[in-house]
Protein backbone atom coordinates (compact mmCIF):
# COMPACT_ATOMS: atom_id res chain seq x y z
CA UNK A 1 0.00 0.00 0.00
CA UNK A 2 2.84 2.39 0.83
CA UNK A 3 4.51 1.83 -2.55
CA UNK A 4 1.23 2.45 -4.37
CA UNK A 5 0.66 5.63 -2.38
CA UNK A 6 4.18 6.87 -3.11
CA UNK A 7 3.81 6.15 -6.82
CA UNK A 8 0.47 7.98 -6.81
CA UNK A 9 2.14 10.99 -5.14
CA UNK A 10 4.76 11.02 -7.89
CA UNK A 11 2.11 10.83 -10.63
CA UNK A 12 0.03 13.55 -8.95
CA UNK A 13 3.07 15.81 -8.76
CA UNK A 14 3.57 15.24 -12.49
CA UNK A 15 -0.04 16.26 -13.13
CA UNK A 16 -1.05 12.73 -14.12
CA UNK A 17 -4.22 12.77 -12.03
CA UNK A 18 -6.05 10.07 -13.97
CA UNK A 19 -3.17 7.66 -13.38
CA UNK A 20 -2.73 8.62 -9.73
CA UNK A 21 -6.35 8.26 -8.64
CA UNK A 22 -6.70 4.46 -8.99
CA UNK A 23 -3.38 3.98 -7.20
CA UNK A 24 -4.54 6.04 -4.23
CA UNK A 25 -7.83 4.15 -4.18
CA UNK A 26 -6.02 0.80 -4.29
CA UNK A 27 -3.58 1.90 -1.57
CA UNK A 28 -6.53 2.82 0.65
CA UNK A 29 -8.27 -0.48 -0.07
CA UNK A 30 -5.16 -2.54 0.68
CA UNK A 31 -4.36 -0.48 3.77
CA UNK A 32 -7.85 -0.89 5.16
CA UNK A 33 -7.71 -4.67 4.63
CA UNK A 34 -4.19 -5.27 5.92
CA UNK A 35 -3.72 -2.56 8.55
CA UNK A 36 -7.31 -1.78 9.46
CA UNK A 37 -9.56 1.13 8.48
CA UNK A 38 -8.21 3.38 11.24
CA UNK A 39 -4.49 3.08 10.58
CA UNK A 40 -2.36 6.22 10.13
CA UNK A 41 -1.14 4.98 6.72
CA UNK A 42 -4.75 4.79 5.57
CA UNK A 43 -5.24 8.34 6.84
CA UNK A 44 -2.17 9.50 4.89
CA UNK A 45 -3.52 7.92 1.70
CA UNK A 46 -6.94 9.49 2.30
CA UNK A 47 -5.29 12.87 2.77
CA UNK A 48 -3.30 12.43 -0.43
CA UNK A 49 -6.35 11.39 -2.43
CA UNK A 50 -8.21 14.39 -1.04
CA UNK A 51 -5.39 16.61 -2.25
CA UNK A 52 -5.66 15.14 -5.72
CA UNK A 53 -9.40 15.74 -5.78
CA UNK A 54 -8.88 19.27 -4.51
CA UNK A 55 -6.38 19.91 -7.31
CA UNK A 56 -9.09 18.82 -9.75
CA UNK A 57 -11.62 21.20 -8.20
CA UNK A 58 -13.66 18.33 -6.72
CA UNK A 59 -14.01 20.01 -3.35
CA UNK A 60 -17.15 18.18 -2.24
CA UNK A 61 -15.39 14.85 -2.79
CA UNK A 62 -12.16 15.97 -1.14
CA UNK A 63 -13.62 17.38 2.08
CA UNK A 64 -14.93 14.12 3.61
CA UNK A 65 -11.63 12.41 2.87
CA UNK A 66 -9.70 15.13 4.69
CA UNK A 67 -12.18 14.88 7.56
CA UNK A 68 -11.79 11.09 7.76
CA UNK A 69 -7.99 11.40 7.73
CA UNK A 70 -8.19 13.89 10.59
CA UNK A 71 -10.56 11.65 12.55
CA UNK A 72 -8.22 8.67 12.14
CA UNK A 73 -5.23 10.81 13.09
CA UNK A 74 -6.87 12.09 16.26
CA UNK A 75 -7.72 8.52 17.33
CA UNK A 76 -4.47 6.80 16.42
CA UNK A 77 -1.73 9.44 16.51
CA UNK A 78 -3.17 11.55 19.28
CA UNK A 79 -4.31 15.17 19.35
CA UNK A 80 -0.80 16.66 19.10
CA UNK A 81 0.88 14.79 16.26
CA UNK A 82 2.52 16.84 13.47
CA UNK A 83 0.84 14.71 10.76
CA UNK A 84 -2.52 15.68 12.21
CA UNK A 85 -1.48 19.34 11.94
CA UNK A 86 -0.66 18.85 8.25
CA UNK A 87 -4.06 17.27 7.59
CA UNK A 88 -5.85 20.05 9.50
CA UNK A 89 -3.90 22.57 7.44
CA UNK A 90 -4.91 20.82 4.22
CA UNK A 91 -8.61 20.86 5.11
CA UNK A 92 -8.31 24.52 6.11
CA UNK A 93 -6.72 25.26 2.74
CA UNK A 94 -9.64 23.63 0.96
CA UNK A 95 -12.10 25.67 3.02
CA UNK A 96 -10.19 28.87 2.30
CA UNK A 97 -10.32 28.06 -1.42
CA UNK A 98 -14.09 27.86 -1.02
CA UNK A 99 -14.03 31.20 0.85
CA UNK A 100 -15.20 29.48 4.06
CA UNK A 101 -12.78 31.44 6.21
CA UNK A 102 -14.71 31.10 9.46
CA UNK A 103 -14.58 27.29 9.16
CA UNK A 104 -10.89 27.30 8.23
CA UNK A 105 -9.67 29.54 11.05
CA UNK A 106 -10.16 27.13 14.01
CA UNK A 107 -8.50 24.34 12.04
CA UNK A 108 -5.49 26.57 11.36
CA UNK A 109 -5.32 27.61 15.01
CA UNK A 110 -5.42 23.97 16.11
CA UNK A 111 -2.73 23.05 13.56
CA UNK A 112 -0.54 25.93 14.72
CA UNK A 113 -0.91 24.92 18.38
CA UNK A 114 0.22 21.38 17.50
CA UNK A 115 3.15 22.56 15.41
CA UNK A 116 4.38 25.06 18.00
CA UNK A 117 4.27 22.35 20.67
CA UNK A 118 5.98 19.68 18.56
CA UNK A 119 8.47 21.37 16.23
CA UNK A 120 11.41 23.78 16.55
CA UNK A 121 10.30 27.45 16.50
CA UNK A 122 11.78 28.20 13.06
CA UNK A 123 10.27 25.15 11.34
CA UNK A 124 8.76 26.09 7.94
CA UNK A 125 5.41 24.43 8.75
CA UNK A 126 4.98 26.85 11.65
CA UNK A 127 5.78 29.82 9.44
CA UNK A 128 3.46 28.63 6.67
CA UNK A 129 0.60 28.01 9.09
CA UNK A 130 1.04 31.46 10.67
CA UNK A 131 0.97 33.04 7.20
CA UNK A 132 -2.16 31.06 6.33
CA UNK A 133 -3.83 32.17 9.53
CA UNK A 134 -3.09 35.81 8.73
CA UNK A 135 -4.44 35.67 5.16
Amino acid sequence: ATTLNNLAVLLKNQGKYDEAMPLYERAIEIGEKTLGPNHPQVAASLNNLAGLLENQGKYDEAKPLYERAIEIGEKTLGPNHPDLAVWLNNLAGLLKTQKKYMEARPLLKHALDILVAQLPPQHPHITMTRMSLND
